[in-house]
């Protein structure tokens, strides 16, 4: 579902030019950053959001870890995602209280330096997961707080445009649907998936549909602008689920979520778009015998799925993945079970990337810590350092995972308790 038709072409076009001004480079499969010069971050005060975030690579980088802490004066700082050109994105306190989305390039003038994408009005202020995830044309996509502060919407980001509210089901008919999570992003910039829900939606705590914003353009002044519109997505079938969550796309246009109903069960789903770009079809993914709970994360480009398997009792979390069976993508394997870290009984994967590598987190005992897992080696699993405490939402193509993380040598003692940063895996 590459750019299907005129209109995507046109939104890949305009979006690429608007955060690279240039072609977009081929990704790189090689265990290093780009070393494709892009455009330099500039570095004159201003209205943070209006900066570019494009980060330019440095040939020859020998970095294997990036401890980039908090925003200036901030106090805790959370990581969701990282794109193939090394721009890091989360979340974090402002000096004032607030919570913001944030942007850290890695490489280029600009690397470490924390940006500050705006709000949508609002002035929030607690310590979030980090869900804020980037595309590899510099779309951000994530949830922020409204001049509204009993509510969050959805917000797409972009150099040209800055912050934008990315609206709620309100909009087009369900009043009582009047807030919305923005939580995943195609790497070509034209998906955004999450969900919009009764009031604040946020986990569990009110009812809420999975929705997919889909873009469109509109011609001002000889140029193209692109404006997003929000649809929901199928849940026949599945009349006891009450709590959805979209949370990943990939550029074919797969997308994978969860349900869970009043008793908290969960079921982990695909939706698989229709020819002609008529919506989505809505499959259930395998779970195994005494697993039948599944909470798929993330799917590469691949069609790969990462998540993780639990008993009625959630009292394991098992990390697993999917792959599929056919070339259109219309049957599942069972779900592949990783190996846990000795003494884990709680793990997740999250991250994953085209080389097949995974990262996640498990807890047990005394540590919950990062974890990285490869597709190629089930039987692989290896703690990713930085910290006394750590995990990992998501890895790039180029190996390098963002890490939210605490205390150790790094994470300064008078922070809220969370630090950025990033790692590149060997």
């Amino acid at each position: 579902m590459k750019c299907i038709g005129i209109l995507r072409v046109v939104v890949c076009a305009s979006l690429v030019s608007a955060a690279w001004g240039q072609p977009t480079p081929s990704v790189s499969k090689r265990s290093f950053p780009h070393h494709r010069a892009l455009k330099v971050l500039p570095t004159s005060p201003g209205t943070e959001s209006n900066r570019s975030i494009a980060a330019q690579a440095v040939a020859g980088a020998q970095n294997t870890v990036w401890e980039l802490g908090t925003y200036p004066g901030g106090t805790w700082a959370t990581m969701g995602d990282v794109n193939d050109f090394g721009v890091a994105v989360g979340q974090g306190d402002l000096p004032d209280g607030s919570t913001h989305p944030l942007a850290v390039p890695l490489f280029g003038p600009r690397a470490g330096k924390w940006i500050d994408l705006g709000t949508l009005g609002g002035t929030s202020s607690g310590w979030e997961e980090g869900f804020i995830t980037i595309s590899d044309t510099s779309v951000i996509v994530g949830e922020s707080a409204t001049v509204d502060q009993n509510r969050v919407h959805g917000f797409v980001w972009t150099e040209k445009s800055g912050i934008v509210d990315l609206g709620t089901l309100a909009d087009i008919g369900y009043p009582t649907y009047n807030s919305s999570y923005a939580y995943g992003v195609n790497k070509l910039g034209t998906l955004i998936v999450g969900w919009s829900g009764i009031e604040q939606s946020c986990l569990l705590c009110a009812p809420t549909v999975p929705v997919v914003w889909t873009p469109s353009v509109t011609w001002k002044n000889g140029r193209p602008v692109t404006g997003w519109k929000i649809q929901k997505l199928d849940t026949d079938g599945f009349d006891e689920m009450t709590h959805w969550y979209a949370w990943a796309v990939n550029d074919v246009g797969q997308i994978v979520g969860e349900g869970s109903n009043s008793e908290g069960n969960f079921a982990g789903v695909l939706w698989t778009p229709l020819p002609n770009g008529k919506g989505w079809k809505l499959t259930e993914l395998p779970v195994l015998a005494g697993y039948p709970v599944s909470e798929p994360f993330n799917i590469s480009d691949r069609g790969e799925i990462s998540g993780d398997l639990e008993p009625a009792d959630f009292s394991v979390w098992i990390p697993a993945y999917w792959k599929p069976l056919d070339p259109l993508r219309k049957k599942y394997s069972p779900p592949n079970v990783l190996a846990m870290p000795e003494g884990s009984t709680i793990c997740y994967t999250d991250g994953i990337n085209e080389l097949g590598d995974m990262t996640g987190e498990c807890w047990g005992g005394a540590y919950d810590r990062a974890v990285r897992w490869t597709t190629k080696d089930p039987t692989f699993s290896q703690f990713i350092d930085l910290g006394d405490w750590s995990w990992s939402f998501r890895v790039n193509n180029n190996r390098i995972a963002v890490v939210t993380y605490g205390g150790g040598n790094t994470c300064p003692a008078d922070t809220y308790g969370s630090c950025g940063g990033a790692v590149q895996l060997h």
